[in-house]
């Protein structure tokens, strides 16, 4: 359906408008094309329900969206007096200007331009255009939304603005029937009537939130191998995906995405059917989530088949992506293959930069929380909780980036961090060389669990941790070609392998084998700004910094990636709390 005039009225009546400041996004805006006056000004923008952690094209019609515009002006016009320009388009309504008040009036080509505000330009104007607006609320689903800002110095003749629009489409209300490529099947999940995903789905597939969706045995999306367009699978927020006990798992393939769109009030939830019954010391209890990218590998080759016969990843594309996962929760999964052979909570094979990770959780898997098999994927807002082998894990050459990650072990844990660079080939390369900053690695009461595991030749750029006691040790290099890439002796130390600005607890042991060629003691003695202490970890899920950790500088990483925060660790104290709201404890 079109937008009537009255029903743009009521958008501009009841959610807000306006030039208010936009806080700092996770992800990148989508980049508008610039015309007018400026030719080097940037314009970017889109629409998002989750505060910016991922842009929509299309929004469910029942969630609260907001459009945000970033207007970066030509260097000559930063610190002049400018006016900031706001239309609106709405195809089949017509053209919408704002003026000082905030109103929007109608608009034609032919009626002079109005200023929505004036002001002294900074480097960066972020703008929020409609904040809170769910379109089922006001009449107004089904209908696309554009709009275009624009800023002049001096006089209109100097316009510049975007001649693309920040965009986004509102869908219409849910169908009543399951989506395409789902099957309607007897019962009900979370008080939802439950539709059934199976085999192998080539097409792309929207899961809308008026149904839960059953995983009837290993279910991909997409094919093995690349070439046109990826099938898409689509998740809105407030969606469930469940699997019966047993080996029910998915798997993006190489040729697919998976584009789970959750919001910190209504994430989208992985886990298993007896959820609601679930104990501290379930897990184990379905498969797990396995996305193949084509990003390069370190094996030979350049390509692998994926645990479980999981499907083949790996490849040349560096920028590949595998879709979006935020504000996402995976629990209970880790179900066994083989006696000796578990899945992963959530496994990024081969997958690229283009996958966006923010805001994830995994919850009591019985292997590993998140492993990284080569690949170039950043991730951010990771926690991971109670995961029976190791929370993070990487093999086969991972080159990315990830920042603020909240790990808290049980009685079952092994590892915080085990890192390879490749079990066959420790010198193969890419080498694995993650840059990590802003971790906290909370050890167990008792059990067996440990820090960091470092071995197989990885690199890593480690920094700005908080680790807390564990029973086994808090650090260990293994084997000698980690040394040696390491810089072979304490004197030698070269930067490859860092742990740096770090808190680790005083009296928490450093492993030390007869293999070792130097101390792993010694190691972390000479990393800068590092330190053995008083870690006061708080709060409730015992990773928020105390006031001694809040006492130490950090050194944030001063790649775009990084936030530039002021403290160690993973959380800051409540009122900084990211994880607060949208994760699950037992």
């Amino acid at each position: 359906m079109k937008f009537k005039r009255t029903k743009m009225n009521a958008i501009a009546s009841g959610v807000a408008l306006g030039l208010a400041a936009m806080s700092a996004q996770a992800a990148d805006q989508p980049t508008l094309t610039t015309a007018g006056a400026q030719s080097s000004a940037v314009f970017t923008g889109g629409a998002t329900i989750n505060g910016g952690a991922s842009f929509l094209a299309a929004v469910p019609a029942d969630s609260a969206v907001d459009l945000l515009v970033t207007i970066k002006p030509a260097a000559a016009d930063v610190g002049k007096a400018g006016n900031l320009v706001v239309i609106i388009n709405v195809p089949g309504a017509g053209f919408f200007i704002q003026d000082s008040s905030g109103a929007f009036a109608p608009w034609t080509q032919a009626d002079p331009i109005v200023a929505a505000s004036s002001k002294t330009l900074s480097a960066s104007e972020p703008l929020t255009i409609f904040s809170g607006l769910v379109g089922s609320a006001v009449g107004a689903t089904g209908v696309d939304v554009q709009a275009f800002v624009g800023y002049y110095t001096d006089s209109i003749a100097n316009l510049t603005y975007s001649s693309t629009p920040a965009s986004f489409s509102i869908a219409a209300p849910a169908s009543s029937s399951c989506p395409a490529n789902t099957t309607a099947i007897s019962g009900t999940f979370k008080d939802k009537a439950v539709c059934s995903l199976s085999g192998r789905i080539e097409s792309d597939t929207h899961l809308t939130s008026n149904f839960s969706y059953i995983l009837d045995g290993a279910v991909f999306i997409g094919a093995d191998e690349v070439s046109g367009s990826k099938t898409k699978l689509v998740i809105d927020e407030g969606t469930y995906v469940f699997g019966q006990q047993g080996l029910n798992f998915l798997t993006i393939a190489r040729n697919g995405q998976l584009h789970a769109n959750g919001s910190a009030s209504k994430p989208v939830i992985f886990t298993y059917e007896g959820d609601d019954t679930a104990t501290a010391t379930t897990s184990g209890q379905w498969g797990g989530i396995i996305l193949n990218g084509n990003a390069p590998l370190n094996v030979g080759g350049g390509t692998a088949e994926g645990e479980g016969s999981t499907g083949l990843y790996g490849g040349s594309n560096s920028a590949d992506s595998s879709g979006v996962l935020t504000y996402v929760q995976v629990k209970y999964a880790g179900q066994n293959i083989t006696e000796d052979n578990e899945l992963n909570g959530i496994a990024f094979q081969g997958t690229g930069s283009g996958t966006l990770v923010d805001y994830v959780q995994v919850h009591n898997n019985s292997d590993d929380g998140i492993e990284f098999f080569g690949g170039t994927t950043n991730a951010k807002h990771i926690v991971l909780t109670g995961n029976e082998d190791d929370a993070l894990d990487w093999t086969f050459g991972w080159t990315g980036k990830a920042q603020f990650i909240a790990i808290k072990q049980n009685t079952a844990s092994e590892h915080c961090i085990e890192a390879d660079n490749n079990g066959d080939n420790n010198d193969a390369l890419p080498r694995s060389n993650p840059t990590i900053s802003n971790l906290t690695c909370a050890g167990a009461s008792s059990g067996g669990d440990a820090g960091f595991r470092l071995r197989e030749g990885t690199s890593a750029k480690i920094s700005n941790v908080v680790m807390s006691a564990h029973n086994a040790y808090c650090l260990d290099i293994d084997q000698t070609a980690t040394f040696a890439n390491a810089g072979g002796s304490i004197a030698a130390l070269n930067g490859n392998l860092t742990l740096t600005n770090s808190r680790l607890v005083t009296g928490c042991p450093f492993s030390a084998s007869d293999g070792d060629t130097f101390s792993v003691a010694e190691f972390f003695t000479a990393q800068a700004g590092s330190s053995l202490g008083e870690v006061d970890l708080m709060g409730s899920s015992g990773w928020m910094n105390g006031p001694i950790l809040n006492a130490i500088s950090p050194s944030i990483p001063t790649d775009s990636f990084f936030d530039q925060v002021d403290y160690i660790g993973a959380v800051k104290d409540s009122s900084s709390d990211w994880t607060a709201g949208w994760t699950y404890s037992d």
